[in-house]
């Protein structure tokens, strides 16, 4: 079939703005072949688009002196619209290079008014996307605004899903990672094929920024595979060196790093070499490797990646040189309005104030580094979002904890709190709903249902259900919320009053090098050491994996003997390390976990056996959060398949009068005490998705977060589902942190699978002991004192009781 000149030029022009560049060349050469030898103006455009191909192949000098030429000849015919056209094509070539101000010079310059309407929609797509690199974002975001409605006009659906990404990208940029993730979200999932490469990559910058880590690796991976040339791919080695080392992975980033460098030098662009060897240096630290880039880039007036370089300086080991200079460019680093890069110039300068024997200034900007922080995280209406930020500030919270060390428990305690802030539940005003969050759970819930792994499509519903998570998933971290400005935490002093007041001994754990430590809060402060962090992890899985087995063998099975004998062992051997050197304790004990701690099944150790345990979050949220129900409503949902869920539900309603209320939502809004007797499950690869099965399918954590909650406590006798995953910060994550943190101030799950017909029995009796005026804690102590797999159960979050 013949093509005209003009058809292979417009077939090219989208293969370009699909970065499909092989075929692009292609249909540019033939259109060039086709092209009347009168038709100037094409000819000169058929130029201009292989001039970008010129530079992805040669470099910006190469492409830039073809533009030019093509520029003056269209001048020379009177064709000031292809002339106008070669500019803004110049100016793109520039800002690829790096050459970011020399690019938006150009491209200022241009009127728009000179163009027609197709190449103004992409003059203002392309100057609204170098305008967000340059953080003018106003000027940005009214660039790209103007290109989204040039593009509808023109019925260019690809250009203006484009346009509408990089509105989100501006708000990335702004430091609003909800309106980012929402605006990238939707204009990649419009139906539109934008290039996969470019919008994997922008999402998956954000996500790092967001903290998801592993998820921007996986994002960047695929980038990578659809990378149209070496260059694309080199850009995307930057952030995959990025996601590397926050992976804990040096070598891999290093070697991204390299990789990047090479194609950058190759190409001679040395503003995207620097950001190469500042990849390098992030993996590999050198102190004169960082002068020698600060200083290139400082003459080269690339000021983000000079004061990048400084901090790196101020952190090598030794006194640094120019240190007033240094410290000037890190205390600009430290206004970004990019968390991370705010976040790594405080530590920066804390460490630089730590080594002139400033302990306390570096402790100021340790305060201000995780005010920085905390805020970040509650402007966020996702709680995946809100722990996963934190891993920005596990540098920071580690060194703030290290020189509190020096000053004693109370200062140690009140270093943690600050840090573990956004873990409190705050008031808020929820999410707004977005129906498509509903439509979303309820396909999942759906699919979940339908999976059968022996049928023939099982693979395809098994693909269904990981779409649907993950976009159930993206909506949710778009999600928006109202939040205070900050989060008060109650001071040391307070603290030890309130634990008096209850009779309790308030227990702050946390790291201390390999180490976990335990400060004490009560009649007198006291710090004890509870062991090295991995035997401890070592010991709470394997004590799980035998609780796990015990209560799924029967009895008469021919390992119990064995699995009993197992679990005894490793139950006195963790027992050892993290209860005993706490037994002699007085009163209730008040345990702020760390990380390795969060999954004790503390009623089953030994030395506590009997004894009221409450697991808090942080030690402020038990202080504050304590409720008292007077005649509390009660509701019991029961799910399907667990053969003693109505003996359960007819224990407790011997205990309360009951109330009807028909879902678990409903429950939380409207009751005092809500119990669930349901099978469960705890997504550690995935915590948001952990579940609740009731009778109409699966209810997923997601689902919880921004419910209205009136509930004090719930009660969730469902195996496993008190188990969280931890991020860094010891932020954790599942059903019982979501409730946590919707506002629900106690809940009882277990940390691991408890046999149907005790949990029943233990669930009997833990109701009839609220009834009768105990406190949760003490009520389930009492419940659970005769059998360790009962132990299983665990009371989290902060003081609750009944009065009748």
């Amino acid at each position: 079939m013949h093509h005209s000149a003009q058809d292979l030029y417009d077939e090219a022009r989208g293969l370009l703005a699909e970065h499909r560049p092989a075929e692009a060349r292609a249909r540019l050469l033939r259109a060039a072949d086709f092209c009347d030898p009168d038709d100037a103006e094409l000819a000169l455009r058929i130029r201009i688009s292989l001039a970008w191909l010129l530079f992805e192949e040669d470099g910006a000098s190469a492409a830039g002196a073809e533009l030019t030429t093509i520029a003056q000849a269209a001048e020379a015919a009177g064709l000031a619209q292809v002339a106008a056209a070669a500019e803004v094509q110049h100016g793109l070539v520039r800002a690829r290079a790096g050459d970011q101000s020399g690019a938006w010079r150009v491209l200022c310059r241009i009127d728009p008014g000179r163009l027609p309407p197709a190449d103004r929609m992409r003059l203002h797509l392309n100057r609204g996307t170098l305008a967000s690199e340059l953080h003018r974002f106003d000027d940005a975001a009214a660039d790209l605004a103007r290109a989204a409605a040039l593009a509808d006009e023109l019925d260019q659906p690809m250009l203006a899903a484009m346009a509408r990404h990089n509105l989100g990208w501006v708000e990335f940029l702004r430091g609003d990672l909800p309106a980012a993730l929402r605006d990238m979200h939707d204009a990649d999932s419009g139906g539109v094929a934008i290039d996969r490469s470019v919008a994997r990559h922008d999402r998956a910058r954000a996500l790092l920024e967001a903290g998801l880590v592993a998820e921007a690796h996986e994002l960047l991976l695929g980038a990578r595979g659809d990378a149209s040339s070496a260059r694309d791919a080199a850009e995307i080695d930057l952030d995959l060196a990025r996601s590397a080392l926050l992976l804990g992975r040096a070598d891999d980033a290093l070697g991204y790093a390299r990789a990047a460098a090479r194609v950058f030098a190759r190409r001679r662009e040395p503003a995207w070499h620097r950001r190469a060897l500042l990849a390098q240096l992030r993996a590999r630290p050198r102190r004169a490797t960082a002068r020698g880039l600060r200083r290139a880039a400082a003459m080269a007036g690339d000021r983000l990646v000079a004061a990048q370089a400084a901090a790196a300086e101020l952190l090598a080991p030794g006194p640094p040189q120019d240190r007033a200079e240094l410290r000037r460019e890190v205390a600009w680093l430290a206004r970004s309005p990019v968390v991370s890069l705010r976040m790594a110039a405080l530590v920066a300068l804390a460490t630089d104030s730590v080594r002139d024997g400033d302990r306390a200034g570096a402790r100021r900007l340790l305060r201000r580094a995780s005010t920085t922080l905390v805020r970040a995280q509650l402007g966020l209406a996702s709680l995946d979002l809100r722990t996963a930020t934190a891993v920005h500030g596990e540098a920071a919270a580690a060194l703030d904890l290290q020189l509190a060390a020096d000053l004693g428990q109370a200062a140690v305690v009140e270093t943690a709190e600050r840090w573990r802030a956004a873990t409190r539940p705050v008031a808020r005003v929820g999410p707004t709903a977005d129906p498509r969050t509903a439509e979303t759970a309820t396909r999942l819930r759906r699919l979940r249902a339908e999976f059968r792994p022996d049928r023939p499509d099982a693979a395809e519903c098994s693909r269904r259900i990981v779409a649907a998570e993950r976009e159930l998933r993206g909506l949710t971290w778009g999600a928006t919320t109202e939040l205070p400005p900050s989060v008060e935490t109650v001071a040391p002093a307070q603290l030890a009053a309130a634990a008096a007041a209850a009779d309790a001994s308030l227990v702050v754990t946390v790291r201390s090098g390999e180490d976990v430590v335990a400060v004490v809060l009560g009649r007198r402060h006291r710090t004890v050491s509870l062991g090295a962090a991995a035997e401890i992890s070592e010991l709470v899985d394997a004590t799980r994996a035998d609780l796990t087995a015990r209560a799924t063998l029967h009895p008469a099975h021919p390992l119990t003997a064995v699995v009993a004998a197992s679990l005894a062992a490793r139950l006195a051997e963790l027992g050892a390390l993290v209860a005993d050197p706490l037994a002699d304790l007085p009163g209730h004990l008040v345990i702020v976990p760390t990380r390795v701690l969060s999954g004790v099944a503390w009623g089953a150790l030994a030395s506590l056996r009997g004894r009221a345990v409450t697991v808090a979050p942080t030690a402020s949220s038990w202080a504050t959060a304590g409720r008292v129900a007077h005649r509390p409503r009660v509701s019991v949902l029961t799910g399907p398949g667990l053969p003693f869920a109505a003996d359960e539900a007819d224990a407790i309603s011997g205990c309360w009068p009951l109330v009807g209320s028909p879902t678990l939502a409903a429950a939380l809004a409207a009751d005092d005490l809500v119990h669930v007797a349901a099978h469960g499950e705890h997504r550690g690869d995935n915590p948001q998705f952990s579940s609740l099965l009731l009778a109409d399918g699966p209810v997923f954590a997601h689902e919880l977060e921004g419910v209205p909650v009136r509930a004090g406590h719930v009660v969730l006798s469902a195996c496993e589902v008190g188990r969280a995953t931890h991020r860094p910060g010891d932020q954790p994550l599942g059903l019982t942190a979501t409730l946590l943190s919707a506002g629900v101030g106690c809940v009882v799950a277990p940390v691991a699978p408890v046999g149907d017909r005790l949990a029943a029995e233990v669930m009997g009796r833990y109701h009839a002991e609220l009834c009768g005026g105990a406190d949760a804690a003490t009520a389930l102590a009492r419940a659970t004192v005769d059998d360790p797999s009962a132990g299983a159960f665990v009371c989290f979050g902060a003081p609750w009781r009944a009065t009748v």
